[in-house]
């Protein structure tokens, strides 16, 4: 699981920390800094996958991987970078990546890597690096971890699975009129069935390919689909969704609902996917990627209420806490969403350590990004919010409690956007 996330010089972002949790909201207006910071995480997850040594590519940084992002008032002296930590079954990661203008290599970027990890938290941590001395301008980190003679089994699986996490990284915008399938692309529902699908990659950003995809995992993997059926119908208990068949003449989805139909000789009612709710369509895409054997790591989600009535939020934020429960093979998907949607803020009413408030400093275009949990903790203590501070003794943590109504209030207020 993912725990933190830094980036600095990335675009609005200076330097911003996130403390990831299954759910972590970003909140903000337009231009506030919450898709560069998704912006940022899958561009170094691309990078991190460019260094697999299990494939032949190019591991060179280039030009274009730096220049174009970094920090517009950024010196040249000034680094670009992200820090990860990550933690599995009390073993624990923190990773570097640094990229740098070095008028040495050819590109004129060179690349800093750190790694240090504990197998066991009550063992100290290792640190290896690459790029320091020399210097390179290459991510070869994973390369010389698989080559190294020093590492143990145990120790290269736990980097293995780490730096598998961090490729197993999916952005998605979800949009409407491309989940129900209206807009085409050369993906043909025949030629479906003879390919090996990589489903996060192939849904697309926007979830074009989301109709095609449910009718391979029903032909393909049953197993998957029972468990997306499961999903589908805890969904705004929408136990009347029954499932999916192709009306092979016009080589079309057709959803199936039991509607208590008891006069009439059809016992299931049909629908195009046309027809079905955007919000329906946006937890099927949901329900997809959280049931295939090996589920995004992390899902990227923007604007998460687009298409979603605003009096369904509540029963999807409240899903999407179920979808994040560890599958058969103890995996927990882990999602960041971004809204500005104070009807999505209202429900993190009891989970305010997992929001980040998003706001752009337009001096110097920096994104000021602070926990929403630990700036009303302020604000309550100088008197200016009303709240309860609930600290746990075991932990010293301290938690704020606000109602569901007040939030939407400082909302709209300014006080916390």
């Amino acid at each position: 699981m993912f725990k933190k996330i830094t980036l600095k010089n990335y675009r609005t972002h200076k330097s911003t920390t996130l403390e990831l949790k299954p759910i972590t909201l970003l909140i903000g207006n337009n231009s506030s800094g919450k898709t560069n910071f998704l912006s940022g995480i899958q561009h170094f997850s691309g990078l991190i996958k460019q260094g697999n040594p299990f494939k032949e590519q190019n591991r060179t940084v280039q030009a274009k991987d730096y220049f174009s992002h970094r920090y517009r008032l950024a010196s040249e002296e000034d680094t670009m970078s992200i820090e990860i930590e990550w933690s599995k079954n009390n073993h624990f990661v923190r990773y570097y990546l640094e990229l740098y203008q070095n008028e040495k290599f050819l590109e004129k970027v060179g690349c800093r890597e750190k790694l240090e990890f504990a197998v066991n938290l009550s063992e100290n941590l290792q640190t290896l690096t690459n790029g320091y001395e020399p210097e390179t301008d290459s991510i070869e980190m994973r390369l010389n971890l698989e080559k190294s003679e020093i590492l143990g089994n145990e120790e290269k699986e736990l980097l293995n699975l780490f730096f598998k996490d961090c490729e197993n990284i999916f952005s998605y915008h979800l949009q409407p009129s491309f989940l129900k399938g209206i807009i085409h692309d050369n993906l043909e529902i025949d030629n479906i069935l003879n390919q090996e699908i990589k489903i996060p990659a192939v849904l697309g950003n926007e979830g074009k390919n989301l109709q095609k995809l449910i009718y391979y995992i029903k032909t393909k993997e049953e197993r998957v689909y029972s468990r997306f059926l499961a999903l589908m119908r805890r969904f705004a208990d929408n136990r009347n969704f029954v499932g999916i068949r192709l009306n092979e003449r016009k080589s079309k989805l057709l959803w199936e609902f039991d509607l208590g139909r008891t006069t009439t000789d059809r016992l299931l009612d049909e629908f195009p996917p046309e027809v079905i709710s955007d919000g329906l369509l946006k937890a099927a895409a949901i329900a997809l990627l959280v049931s295939i054997k090996n589920p995004p790591a992390l899902m990227l989600m923007e604007e998460i209420e687009n298409g979603i009535n605003p009096g369904n939020i509540q029963e999807l934020i409240g899903w999407i806490w179920q979808a994040t429960a560890p599958n058969q093979k103890d995996i927990s998907p882990q999602f960041i969403l971004t809204s500005h949607s104070p009807s999505v803020l209202r429900e993190f009413h009891q989970n305010l350590d997992s929001v980040y408030t998003f706001r752009l400093n337009k001096r110097n275009y920096q994104s000021d990004v602070r926990n929403l949990n630990q700036a009303l903790d302020t604000l309550i203590g100088i008197g200016t919010v009303e709240g309860d501070i609930i600290e746990d003794e075991k932990t010293g943590n301290r938690r704020v409690e606000i109602p569901k109504y007040q939030l939407a209030e400082l909302w709209y207020s300014g006080t916390i956007g």
